[in-house]
């Protein structure tokens, strides 16, 4: 699995997420379930898209595959009204556990048994598209080889924390009805809904 993980491959990562943000970010290592699938990284951007929230992208799970995703890999983005870069690390921590065991598809409900961050008591997260305006289509990690750019297409799912009733919920009524609640999907430190 990590035979594609390479040090161009990262940073071609990193710059395509610096034309979109503007930002220099934070690089974490998160532990891998596995070390031979390759790193888990969290890509922590602060302030991002605007002052007073964090944004963070994961980069390991699209060493990975999964049937669900076709010809592209996958990779999380979060966004929360925070100053606490921890938030930033959630899709990564959740990717560094169930990397080559869950597919990550949109509408899909994920969760832990403890809060993912101190002073909250949010353990689960709800995927569906990404907050962050990305541009059009999936990202294009692909290296040049002979003289063309091969492709290496990346898909950014969106990650939202969410409380384990509402999981619960969406477990019960599926991930329209939850996504149909009012809820503010970048208050970290919100009451639940459901």
């Amino acid at each position: 699995m990590a035979v594609r993980d390479t040090l161009d491959r990262f940073d071609r990562y990193c710059e395509l997420l610096y034309a979109l943000t503007g930002v220099e970010p934070v690089i974490s290592d998160i532990e891998p379930r596995a070390r031979e699938d390759g790193p888990v990284r969290a890509i922590s951007y602060i302030g991002t898209p605007e002052p007073g929230y964090v944004t963070g992208f994961t980069y390991g799970l699209s060493l990975s595959s999964h049937p669900d995703w076709g010809t592209k890999g996958r990779e999380l983005c979060v966004t929360v009204r925070s100053g606490d870069v921890e938030w930033s690390q959630v899709p990564a921590r959740v990717v560094a556990v169930l990397r080559g065991i869950c597919p990550f598809n949109p509408g899909q409900v994920l969760g832990y048994k403890e809060p993912y961050v101190a002073d909250s008591s949010m353990n689960s997260i709800v995927l569906a598209e990404p907050a962050v305006a990305l541009g059009s289509g999936p990202l294009n990690l692909g290296g040049i080889e002979g003289g063309a750019r091969m492709l290496d297409l990346v898909e950014i799912v969106g990650a939202y924390p969410i409380h384990s009733s509402e999981r619960e919920f969406a477990y019960l009524h599926g991930f329209d009805a939850l996504w149909s609640l009012a809820w503010d999907r970048f208050d970290p430190a919100r009451a639940p809904v459901a």
